[in-house]
């Protein structure tokens, strides 16, 4: 069953009806209104406010699509944090939208997919990619991006090729993180490799650079050489920045990032140098979107939107089809 009709199955089971609410008319309701709930002020937030406005544009200039009907996305910023977007999710529930898109954060995510389970509300996540996420205990949270499961997969993928045995992982010590590396150490397992050592740093911003250097230092006494960096962009570059300073960038040392890092290379690019040195020799991953016509014209046009200045990564994209996603399962339903 693809995602859409998953998804008009959620707002079967909402009470959403032909009339956009909860009742019995025949007719298409002039306008029916959607929520949208993440972090407008990150790296993933900043250009996906920008897709979903843009998206909510095309598909109200796009005749075959809901048919007279408007779409309207009202937006919540969440700040990152699970009791604003839970809160955030509680006052769209006093209201008539009939579905949710966000959050960004797969911890926020954790957070709200309670909430949506008791109020059968259907949420869509662009970015929430943490693997433990499963639609059998959230059946109304729908992830419209790749499950980080695949990411981890490619990193042992990696590692097997070469034929490390073992690696490290360094993370930021929250939920998501932690599901990650735990998604890692089994898909090494199957290949017969392991994570010898994980150091976890503690979120926040009360992380310092002492921090980051006693961490590392215990990492550089390790026999590992292969490292694993499954972080957010703040502590991500203290710590390409903290092992540069030790040495640690250099020959003899394997550094693997995960996305967080294409993210911001897509989406903020010029780096500064010093930033762009740091990184050198660093392996990154990004997701895949496969080319094509729609996409070619978007990225025409999206360099036209913000002037060069900010550029566009797979969470933009993501989080524009998921937009078209919904206007597709609302018109299904009416």
């Amino acid at each position: 069953m693809n995602v859409v009709w998953i998804l008009v199955s959620c707002l079967v089971c909402f009470g959403v009806s032909s009339d956009g609410l909860s009742g019995n008319g025949t007719s298409r309701p002039a306008v029916v209104n959607v929520g949208a709930i993440f972090t407008f002020d990150s790296t993933i937030g900043r250009v996906a406010k920008i897709a979903i406005q843009e998206a909510v544009k095309d598909v109200n200039c796009n005749s075959s699509v809901l048919q007279g009907t408007k779409l309207v996305v009202k937006l919540q910023n969440s700040n990152c944090s699970g009791f604003l977007g839970m809160v955030g999710a509680l006052k769209f529930m006093e209201t008539d939208v009939v579905a949710v898109i966000g959050p960004r954060s797969s911890v926020v995510a954790h957070t709200i997919s309670h909430v949506a389970n008791e109020l059968q509300v259907p949420f869509l996540s662009f970015a929430a990619t943490d693997p433990t996420l499963s639609s059998l205990q959230f059946p109304y949270f729908l992830r419209t991006t790749q499950s980080n499961l695949y990411q981890m997969t490619a990193i042992a993928e990696i590692v097997e090729y070469y034929g490390w045995k073992e690696v490290i992982a360094i993370f930021v010590d929250d939920d998501y993180r932690r599901n990650g590396v735990s998604a890692l150490d089994d898909t090494l397992a199957s290949r017969r490799c392991r994570i010898s050592y994980k150091a976890g740093i503690s979120p926040g911003a009360t992380v310092t650079r002492g921090d980051i250097m006693d961490v590392l230092v215990k990492v550089a006494l390790m026999e590992s050489r292969v490292i694993v960096l499954h972080a957010y962009p703040t502590i991500g570059f203290m710590i390409l920045s903290v092992a540069h300073y030790l040495g640690m960038m250099g020959d003899g040392y394997v550094w693997i990032s995960t996305d967080w890092l294409t993210g911001v290379l897509d989406s903020s690019s010029p780096l500064p140098q010093d930033t762009m040195d740091t990184m050198q020799g660093v392996l990154v991953l990004r997701q895949h979107t496969p080319d094509s016509e729609n996409k070619s014209a978007f990225s025409s046009r999206w360099n036209k939107l913000t002037g060069g200045l900010l550029g566009i990564n797979s969470y933009a994209l993501h989080a524009y089809d998921t937009v078209w996603l919904v206007a597709h399962a609302i018109d299904s339903l009416f």
